[in-house]
């Protein structure tokens, strides 16, 4: 009966325009209870009290052991058979513990010092227990770091090194022995080899590295 009109007694009654009022603020009024729901909860959090996290420091440090000049001190004039000593100290000075210490050579002149295994010069290593005296004896325990290894072993390849210990605040005591093996070479006329010791400069820069102490799991 949309859109007509009753009469009853004397008045005039829309039903249409009543009804449809009433129903468009029913669905109103539902939808605004349905938004009303998706926004209504309860929340609880738990915080801690400020937790220090740190971490630990790497870090390794070589200078010239005593009064000696170490690394800084060139090497002139060397000949077959000679044997040149440097003293340095190898120092962890981080918090945290090393291992595998590994020993690397770079020559920015390339001679054959250090491209020739055979001829060129031979690095050893040693380490003493206490400070290297000044009259450069060792007067505790002196072992093996490195063996007798050609200098261009060294500069094509990391080489392990053993010292006595790379823990936080450890310090290694090293003796470093170069030396150039016997040959023969004969000059003739005035003319070197073509292959020879003689004559020869290398620049040598000394990398040692250590890496970090083995990862550990803790539960507390």
């Amino acid at each position: 009966m949309l859109g007509k009109f009753f009469v009853s007694g004397f008045r005039k009654v829309t039903l249409t325009s009543v009804g449809l009022g009433i129903s468009g603020v029913a669905v109103v009024g539902g939808i605004g209870l349905i938004s009303n729901s998706v926004f209504a909860g309860l929340t609880a959090t738990a915080t801690s009290v400020p937790q220090s996290v740190t971490s630990q420091t790497l870090k390794l440090t070589q200078s010239a052991s005593g009064s000696t000049a170490g690394f800084s001190s060139s090497i002139s004039n060397m000949a077959p058979d000679d044997i040149i000593y440097r003293y340095i100290d190898l120092k962890n000075e981080g918090s945290m513990n090393g291992t595998a210490l590994t020993l690397r050579l770079a020559d920015s002149a390339t001679s054959t010092l250090t491209s020739n295994a055979s001829i060129g010069l031979q690095v050893q290593i040693d380490e003493c227990s206490v400070a290297w005296s000044v009259t450069y004896t060792c007067t505790g325990d002196t072992t093996s770091v490195l063996a007798a290894t050609s200098a261009n072993a060294l500069t094509t390849a990391d080489r392990s090194l053993t010292v006595a210990s790379l823990a936080a605040g450890a310090t290694s005591k090293l003796r470093i022995k170069l030396s150039i093996p016997t040959s023969s070479e004969v000059t003739t006329n005035g003319s070197l080899p073509a292959t020879t010791v003689q004559g020869q400069t290398s620049n040598l820069t000394w990398t040692f590295t250590e890496a970090q102490r083995v990862a550990t799991t803790t539960n507390a």
